[in-house]
Parts: C-alpha cells; sequence; structure tokens
C-alpha cells in the first residue's frame, strides 16, 4: 500500500512496532524493560545532566596547552605559511623603518642591517628565508614617493606596506615554494619580491596613484647615475663620461668581488667541513654589510653605485653550490649580472627585489649561453667525426682500389730465362687455399686476360691471331682447305666410304 498516495492508511506507532519487530526480533522491547528504563531517566539529578553535557574542566585545559604547544612549536620551525607571512611582514616594517625613520640609510644597507641580525639571532635562524624576503620588501624606494616631502612618513605608508607584504608572501608561499621555482638559482629571494612587486604595482599601487607608473622607465625622463637608483637630476647636471665609466668599473668589481668571495668561502668551507654547510643567505649579506661599511668609511662619492654591486654579488653568491659548483663560474655568473646590472639602470628605478631579479637574470643569462655552447661543441664534435669516419672509409677504399691495381698489373721477369709462374688453381684441387684465392668474377677475369697476355708476350702458348677461329673439340685439328674452313671428323669419314664405294 503506497502510504504516499493514501495518508490515512498510514498505520499506527504500534502496529509499526509489531511490524518492525517481526521482521527484526532483536528491536523488540518487553513492557517491563520500557518502565525500568523511564524510571532510570526520571531518577537522574539535574546535577549529573549538566556533567553529562559540559565536558570536565581539565579537558579544556589540556587542548589549550596543545593549541598552546602546537603554536610555539609551528613558530619556532618558522615553515608553516601564517609565520612565514608574519616573518615577512615583520622583516619588511624593519628595513623600512630603518631606512626612512630618522636620519636616512642608504636601502642596501638596511636590507643586509636586518638580514644579518636575523641570521645571527639564535632564536631566528629557522625564519632567515622569509626575513630575507621581508628586508627586501622594505627596501624600496617607491611607496610616498609622489609625496611633497619625501622624508615625512605617514602610517598609510605601513598599509600599502602591509599589502605589499601580504601580496610577496602569497606569491613565495603558494607560488615558488610549492613549485620550486628557480630552486637553487642565484636572486631566488629577490626575484619572489620583484614578482610580488609588480603585481602590486600593477593591480593597486598604479591604478590607486600611490607610485607613479613613470617609475618603470624613470631613467628615460630624468638623469639617473648609471648603477645608482637613489639620485636622480636634471639634465643641467649630467655628469661627465669620466665619472660615469669610473662608477660603472666600480660597480662591475663590486658584484664580481662579491660574488666570487662569497662563493670561495662557501665552497672552501665545504670541501673541508662537508657535514656543517654554511648558510647561503647569512655569509654573503655579512660579506656585502662589511664591505658597505669600509666603503662608507671612506666617503667615496659614488658610494651609493658599489652598494649595488655589493648586493647584486651577494644574491649571485646566495646560489646553490650544485648550480655554480666552482670558483670560475662564479666569476662568470657576477659579470654576466653586472652587465645586466648595468643595462637595467634606467628601468624598474626603487623596486624592490630589482637586485635579486638583476642576479637572476645574470645566472639564467649565463646557463644559457653555456647550455648554448655544449650543443655547439657537440655538434661540432659528431660533425668532425663523421668527416673523420667519411676520411677513413675514402683511405680505406682507395687503398683497396690501389691494390686492385697493383695485383692487376704485369710482373716484369728478372732475367730473359725466367718467366712468372702462374699460379693456376684447379677447382677439384685439395691443397689449401692462398688467401687471395677467393675472388670476384671480374676479378678473375682480369687474372685469365693477364695470363693470356703473358703467354703471348713470353711466347710459351699458342698465340691467337685476328682471323683465326675457335674450334671446337668436336671438329678435326687439322685444318682441310682454306676456302672450306673446317670439317668435322665424321664428315671426313662419311668422304672416305664414298671413294671406296
Amino acid at each position: 500500500l503506497d502510504y504516499a498516495k493514501y495518508p490515512q492508511a498510514t498505520p499506527s506507532s504500534k502496529h509499526a512496532r509489531a511490524i518492525d519487530t517481526q521482521h527484526n526480533p532483536r528491536n523488540y522491547t518487553s513492557p517491563t524493560m520500557m518502565r525500568k528504563r523511564k524510571s532510570s531517566d526520571s531518577s537522574n539529578s539535574d546535577e549529573e545532566s549538566v556533567q553529562a553535557v559540559e565536558p570536565p574542566e581539565g579537558r579544556d585545559d589540556d587542548d589549550v596547552k596543545c593549541m598552546r604547544t602546537l603554536f610555539l612549536d609551528q613558530l619556532g620551525q618558522g615553515k608553516a605559511r601564517w609565520v612565514q607571512c608574519i616573518t615577512i611582514f615583520v622583516a619588511a616594517f624593519l628595513s623600512y623603518s630603518y631606512n626612512n625613520v630618522g636620519s636616512k640609510v642608504n636601502v642596501q644597507v638596511s636590507i643586509m642591517t636586518v638580514i644579518v641580525v636575523v641570521g645571527a639571532s639564535p632564536y631566528c635562524k629557522s625564519h632567515l628565508v622569509p626575513a630575507a624576503i621581508g628586508a627586501l620588501v622594505g627596501g624600496q624606494n617607491v611607496i610616498a614617493a609622489t609625496t611633497d616631502n619625501e622624508n615625512t612618513v605617514y602610517a598609510t605608508n605601513y598599509l600599502w606596506l602591509l599589502l605589499l607584504s601580504v601580496v610577496v608572501s602569497l606569491v613565495w608561499c603558494f607560488v615558488i615554494t610549492p613549485f620550486k621555482v628557480l630552486d637553487g638559482s642565484a636572486g631566488r629571494l629577490g626575484t619572489t619580491t620583484f614578482i610580488g612587486m609588480n603585481i602590486t604595482m600593477l593591480l593597486f599601487f598604479g591604478p590607486l596613484g600611490v607610485v607613479q607608473w613613470e617609475r618603470y622607465i624613470l631613467g628615460v625622463y630624468q638623469v639617473i647615475f648609471i648603477a645608482e637608483e637613489d639620485t636622480t637630476l636634471d639634465i643641467s647636471n649630467v655628469w661627465k663620461w669620466t665619472d660615469e665609466a669610473e662608477l660603472a668599473i666600480g660597480y662591475c668589481i663590486s658584484v664580481v668581488w662579491l660574488g666570487v668571495a662569497g662563493g670561495a668561502i662557501r665552497i672552501a668551507h665545504n670541501s673541508t667541513h662537508p657535514p656543517e654547510a654554511l648558510n647561503n643567505v647569512l655569509v654573503p649579506s655579512l660579506i656585502a654589510l662589511t664591505s658597505m661599511l669600509l666603503i662608507n668609511s671612506t666617503g667615496y662619492k659614488h658610494a651609493f653605485g658599489l652598494y649595488n654591486g655589493f648586493a647584486v654579488g651577494a644574491y649571485v653568491a646566495m646560489a646553490s653550490l650544485q648550480k655554480i659548483p666552482t670558483v670560475k663560474k662564479f666569476t662568470l655568473v657576477s659579470c654576466t649580472a653586472a652587465i645586466w646590472g648595468l643595462a637595467l639602470t634606467p628601468f624598474f628605478v626603487g623596486f624592490a627585489g630589482k637586485s635579486g631579479f638583476t642576479a637572476m637574470l645574470g645566472h639564467t643569462t649565463f646557463e644559457s649561453i653555456e647550455r648554448l655552447i655544449k650543443k655547439c661543441m657537440q655538434q661540432r664534435l659528431s660533425r668532425r667525426r663523421q668527416e673523420e669516419n667519411q676520411m677513413r672509409l675514402s683511405n680505406d677504399t682507395q687503398q683497396q682500389q690501389h691494390q686492385e691495381q697493383q695485383s692487376l698489373q704485369p710482373v716484369a721477369p728478372t732475367s730473359q730465362d725466367e718467366a712468372p709462374s702462374l699460379m693456376i688453381h684447379h677447382p677439384h684441387s685439395h691443397k689449401p687455399q692462398r688467401e687471395n684465392s677467393v675472388l670476384l668474377k671480374h676479378q678473375r677475369r682480369q687474372q685469365s686476360r693477364l695470363r693470356h697476355y703473358q703467354d703471348q708476350k713470353l711466347g710459351d702458348g699458342p698465340s691467337l691471331d685476328s682471323n683465326s677461329k675457335l674450334q671446337h673439340r668436336g671438329w678435326s685439328v687439322t685444318q682441310a682447305d682454306s676456302a672450306d674452313g673446317w670439317h668435322h671428323t665424321l664428315e671426313s669419314h662419311q668422304d672416305n666410304s664414298n671413294n671406296v664405294v
């Protein structure tokens, strides 16, 4: 019966329980057991019901302790994504404040200072990589660059800095780290910051007017000292070409110095102490900061350009030793990065992570050139091998032809009495054959012609005239008549019999 169509025919609860009991006898409950269950439920007090609903207080304390322990563990390890995001913003806050608050400090000096302080702390070593990214985020010269007084730091600047930190953190946690983008390459951290900076610029800073769009090509509109980004001048204050050349040479030397020094120290340490490798971020940053302080103490007028060179060289020295295993390769990668740094001076002025992006371009360019050279050398080597094989085959064929020609030439006798002995091989002979006994058909034909020629020349064999005709063995040996030609022996017998008759 369809109870959906006929709701009035729905069975009662007692009837349904009876049906269920028939099918499942275990579900049957006697009325006596029902009364006992009701009485036991009613005898429970209100306090016991409250205890049954609410968990004990000791369990809450255990959960809180577990959450606290998990929080401290993740915070200490620094591998959780939320920990890395917080570390990036804190480091960006420190580097930006050190660069802009109070007396203005050079961007590269503030970046290297934050990296060295975090890396030297025994409690923050596990946070060094995200802290380095955060230091690069704070080391930019684009936020609040459109205001009248660039030295004034407003609270809104830190809000824009927070937005930039969030975007860079997302790029690092969800793109670079999971997919291992540029794993082991030079300038990986700076490239991450540079990508996040461009995304923030295109989506927020540019449309909202926080940063000028001309920052992408500021060197085209204003005069920027080569390898320097902290100073812009008018056309009337252009340096002499000697100053530009001096700064360019100093920039290249600083890049090569930091790249080679940092890479050589790491290679030397790994060769002497293989189990304990040096930190690839802390050591180059410490060398760069030391070099910057030494140059700053001299009061050199082009010090800012050298600082940028030290930063690019430090990011080159941070590359994995599996990618750059020798000092020679560190030198070549540093030279390539220096060329890229000079070429990118008018572009992306003040962008965060530009120095790391320059180091990455130098490394990838060098690897591409090296791969292309290896491919060309392999092709050249294979071509040379093919040519050698062809020359060898041609020489072998020429030698074989020369030997055949020598074997076909007649042998001159030593005296008139001596004649060349010709070895005639009988087809049914059981003597051992010589090495050259297996010849081709045309070679045997040529040898037979040679023997005939030698017989004619020496006069030992029968001579064949041009008018003489070959005779079959069935024909008679004697020539009967010059007019009749050769006759068969049977014909001669027939003639004799006719004469007898």
